[in-house]
């Protein structure tokens, strides 16, 4: 599955959470995200989400009862995947056009990343700031900073050279 699929599912849950900053990491087929940014409720719900089983990304498994990390396997993302196609077919075209998502933005990021061509990477997000660590295929390392102005603007150019394609 592309990365830009599978961050987008991702971030379509974080959006449900207050989350200031976090990071994701590809680990294999997995992605975990951690984050130290939450709200005694919003850790509950990143912990313990009342969403069916089915529906909900496999916890990583630690013996810290402070746990602030969630693994998203390949199932994950496909739920994920498939229930936010859902709520996305629910909103006109202009409310999704509208102003950047969280998941947009990682989506931006999962094209970039797709592009490029990375093996493993890390997305380390912040208020203001994006950066992201990777590995390209053929074993070089790289890091990429982006303001989140920047990744906007990406996305914005992403957008045209896909439309430019399909016409």
């Amino acid at each position: 599955m592309p990365h830009a699929k599978s961050l987008r599912a991702i971030g379509q849950y974080l959006e449900t959470l207050p989350i200031q900053a976090f990071e994701i990491e590809k680990t294999g087929n997995d992605y975990v995200v951690r984050t130290a940014s939450l709200s005694p409720t919003a850790q509950w719900i990143f912990k313990e989400s009342p969403n069916e089983v089915s529906d909900s990304p496999t916890r990583t498994k630690k013996p810290s009862s402070n746990d602030r990390s969630m693994r998203y396997e390949t199932l994950d993302i496909v739920r994920l995947d498939a229930q936010g196609r859902k709520k996305r077919r629910k909103h006109t075209f202009s409310q999704t056009r509208g102003a950047k998502t969280l998941s947009q933005l990682l989506r931006t990021v999962g094209e970039h990343l797709d592009r490029i061509e990375v093996s493993a990477f890390t997305v380390s997000w912040s208020t203001d700031s994006v950066s992201v660590d990777y590995q390209r295929a053929e074993g070089g390392r790289e890091r990429e900073d982006f303001t989140l102005k920047q990744v906007r603007e990406l996305g914005l150019h992403m957008q045209l050279h896909r439309s430019g394609r399909e016409a």
